[in-house]
């Protein structure tokens, strides 16, 4: 697996190295790729939506709100610095307590129902769309939780040279902050790939399984088990949990990713805030250019770059990756927020 933004965008790079037409059709294929001792880890329950009627909704929005911490901190740094003695410890410490209680953001950027969709794009010449989600919360092994989503597939004309419907989806505790899983679902003209990992924070152990199918090899097993560090994200948790930090230009957030039997940590430089013109009109955002440290070494990503909108939400409008030959650009097509 890559890492980061680079183990989302890399899958679109297949679309220019094969010929040919279809997602790979294999026999009784659904049951060879299944994962029984993973599903026994993850214990799903759909939460029950409470609708509030229009009529309470304006009359709490017309009650005087309680100290809003966020709000306050903005206010003084007199203030500030009283209510932050109130806050409680952000761990782990790498992460720094600016923006957080605790584990919890103060500003939580995530809103179920919110969808953006990106525009895959490689010489100029669109490939195909990707589409990062936060899904309705979850009850994840008896917690509350969030449920990400990024999907990716190839459109019409790339599909002439390789076809690709990919998922993959994760769940963040809600309190904590931390990710049970990650399941990634490929399907591809030369593959058939499910993907499994399990991060048992009790005993800081993650597990990792993997079944492929091809045509030339069949069936491919491989799993694994690591020591993982606390409050670690995986790859695609990451994506999402890096926006919960407030970002000035000249600052770098840092946060632990564990992948593929390695610990990690992942730095995001901010550079500068920039205005994009997009298809929904200009659009303030913030340009981020991660590094990776592994044993101690930071080592840069090549070259890529994100850009989120600059508020509290700071959706992923943009992202550049350049691969071997050439870039490819994921750029904004539409936003759902909620």
């Amino acid at each position: 697996m890559k890492l980061l933004s680079t183990s989302v965008l890399v899958i679109f790079a297949l679309f220019i190295t094969s010929c040919a037409t279809k997602i790979l059709e294999i026999d009784n294929a659904d049951e060879q790729l299944k994962m029984a001792e993973y599903d026994k880890n993850i214990k799903l329950k759909e939460l029950q939506v409470v609708q509030i009627p229009p009529t309470e909704i304006k009359e709490e929005i017309a009650k005087p709100k309680e100290t809003d911490k966020k709000e306050v901190v903005q206010k003084t740094p007199e203030i500030k610095k009283e209510l932050t003695k109130k806050l409680k410890k952000h761990v782990p410490e790498l992460e720094g307590q600016e923006g957080f209680d605790g584990r919890r953001p103060l500003a939580d950027p995530f809103m179920p129902g919110e969808k953006v969709t990106l525009k895959l794009s490689y010489f100029n010449i669109t490939a195909g769309t990707m589409d990062l989600e936060v899904l309705p919360f979850v009850q994840v092994n008896g917690r509350k939780s969030y449920h990400f989503r990024i999907a990716g597939k190839s459109n019409s004309l790339f599909s002439s040279f390789y076809s690709v419907d990919d998922k993959a989806e994760t769940f963040l505790d809600f309190e904590n902050m931390t990710p049970y899983n990650m399941s990634i679902s490929v399907k591809e003209t030369k593959q058939l790939r499910e993907i499994r990992s399990y991060f048992d924070w009790k005993k800081n152990k993650g597990t990792y399984w993997e079944k492929k199918i091809t045509k030339k090899h069949g069936l491919e097993e491989r799993q694994f088990e690591w020591d993982i560090q606390p409050y670690a994200q995986n790859i695609l948790s990451a994506a999402f949990y890096m926006r919960v930090f407030p970002m000035e230009p000249g600052k770098t957030i840092q946060f632990r990713v564990a992948d593929n039997k390695k610990n990690m940590v992942v730095k995001g430089h901010i550079l500068k805030r920039e205005k994009l013109v997009t298809p929904l009109g200009e659009i303030n955002t913030i340009k981020m250019k991660p590094e990776i440290e592994m044993d101690g070494i930071f080592k840069p990503i090549g070259d890529v770059f994100f850009w989120m909108t600059d508020d509290d939400r700071k959706l992923v409008v943009r992202i550049e990756s350049k691969i071997k030959i050439g870039t490819i650009i994921a750029s904004l097509v539409e936003i759902k927020k909620e």
